[in-house]
């Protein structure tokens, strides 16, 4: 009868509110209490049945572990991948049936990237380790990695750094198939890496910059071709590289005017968009300068009230996100700082949410601004961690918000939402690729929050972890 109770009580969590579109389903699971635990577990994927995460567990956290649950967030298995701190996961994928995890080993100087290939019942290894890299060092050597992921999340490039000592830093990259299976590996000329980029095609771009200056490379596991150029602008705070295509480098940054940077290296008073042609070694820039409307509504201030000496810097404004699409790249930006009191961080802020779309022509052609008001204890920041996801009927950000903001027109402040800690509701949001919003609006109970950002699952649809102080779920979006 308990059972039964729980379960009925939580098919009622999400109450739909009458709003501006039906933008999703949601299907909800019985409450439980183990993910309740923890404010980071590390997603790694699910088949419908069954949700697979890495945690780390013990008193000092310095235990790795893979586990399961089924969607009533029953523990099914649980094993321990290490107990070393220099073990690191960065992931996995579901795969034929099985989990394969990337996993790194530091150990001394040296270094070892491999594949853990598990059980999907048992989780216990299934074949030996698939080693991807395994690098040997001496003392004073310093060996390095970094990965990225293409957006349809097919590919996997890792960038192996091996800095020898009174040498100069080299670089090996290669391709991965999201079974971990090597396509390519080559050595890079290219040293630089601020940016690791893959292509939904296999094209892997490293580089970096320095000012105005880029230097990026652009390899097939064939061949590595070099573009170095310049930029007009001298000002640029953070810079992102959001699409290659049609030879097309295309990237977007933020841009500063007034007065020095703050400690944190961002404010923006410009967005810009920079695209490199490879064909014609061109350079073409387009600027969006921030509004009276955006500037306050990336602040929450009412949408006519005053801005001092017309100034529309935002200090706090951060490239979150960058993607690319079939035929644009998008760029997501809000304000994200933290406070600290006496060195110590006590809270996580998000505020604000800019979107813009950069067309083949290296253009803005849109750029959507709305309010966004979340602050989170810092040991559950991981609440703040809200992301857009790309889906065939446009981009879709989904985040917990102050029930209030149902009722507000875009144009008016919204109230701080502070978690778990007061009453809440979902807010599912779709962008369709000529600017559209439709929003929807779900109930939740007092003291539940969205944790993290939803997860894409391989038929599309999404797995979301709801929490509170003591208690748990599952849910599961599918999209109109």
């Amino acid at each position: 009868m308990k059972i039964k109770t729980l379960f009925c009580y939580a098919a009622a969590l999400f109450v739909c509110f009458a709003a501006q579109g039906q933008v999703a389903q949601i299907q909800n699971f019985g409450q439980g209490n183990t993910l309740a635990k923890t404010y980071e577990p590390q997603f790694i994927g699910s088949d419908g049945q069954q949700a697979f995460f890495v945690q780390m567990a013990g008193r000092l956290k310095n235990k790795m572990e893979l586990v399961s649950y089924d969607m009533e967030q029953n523990e099914l298995a649980r094993v321990q991948l290490s107990d070393d701190k220099e073990v690191k996961c960065y992931g996995g994928y579901l795969n034929n049936g099985g989990i394969d995890l990337l996993m790194a080993q530091w150990e001394g100087d040296n270094m070892k990237v491999y594949r853990d290939r598990r059980d999907p019942q048992s989780l216990a290894p299934r074949g030996e380790q698939l080693v991807l890299a395994d690098y040997k060092g001496t003392s004073g050597d310093n060996m390095g990695f970094g990965m990225g992921v293409s957006a349809n999340k097919e590919l996997l490039a890792c960038v192996y750094v091996i800095g020898r000592e009174g040498q100069n830093t080299e670089l090996q990259v290669a391709l991965y198939s999201r079974e971990l299976e090597e396509y390519w590996k080559v050595d890079a000329r290219s040293n630089r890496l601020d940016f690791i980029f893959v292509s939904d095609s296999g094209e892997v771009l490293i580089g970096g910059r320095s000012g105005s200056k880029f230097d990026i490379a652009v390899l097939d596991g064939e061949s590595e071709n070099h573009y170095q150029f310049e930029v007009d602008e001298t000002r640029l705070a953070e810079v992102s590289l959001v699409r290659y295509a049609g030879g097309k480098i295309y990237f977007a940054a933020t841009h500063w005017e007034k007065e020095k940077l703050t400690m944190n290296g961002v404010m923006a008073d410009r967005i810009v968009a920079i695209t490199y042609d490879t064909k014609r070694r061109e350079v073409s820039l387009d600027r969006h300068d921030i509004t009276k409307i955006e500037y306050n509504r990336l602040n929450n201030y009412k949408d006519d009230a005053k801005v001092k000496h017309d100034d529309y810097r935002v200090i706090y404004l951060n490239i979150i996100q960058s993607m690319p699409a079939k035929d644009a790249g998008y760029v997501m930006l809000d304000q994200t700082w933290r406070v600290s009191v006496d060195g110590v961080p006590t809270t996580q802020n998000r505020l604000g949410m800019m979107v813009a779309k950069i067309n083949d022509d290296g253009k803005f052609e849109w750029v959507q601004t709305f309010r966004i008001s979340n602050v989170y204890a810092w040991p559950a920041r991981m609440q703040a961690s809200y992301r857009w996801e790309r889906t065939d009927k446009g981009l879709l950000l989904v985040w917990s918000e102050t029930k209030e903001k149902k009722e507000l027109p875009e144009e008016k402040p919204v109230k701080d939402y502070r978690g778990a800690n007061g009453s809440g509701m979902l807010t599912a949001l779709l962008l369709d690729s000529k600017g559209n919003m439709q929003r929807q609006h779900f109930e939740m109970p007092s003291r539940q929050c969205l944790l993290g950002h939803p997860y894409k699952l391989d038929n599309g649809d999404f797995l979301m972890i709801i929490r509170g102080v003591s208690r748990g779920y599952f849910a599961k979006m599918t999209l109109n």
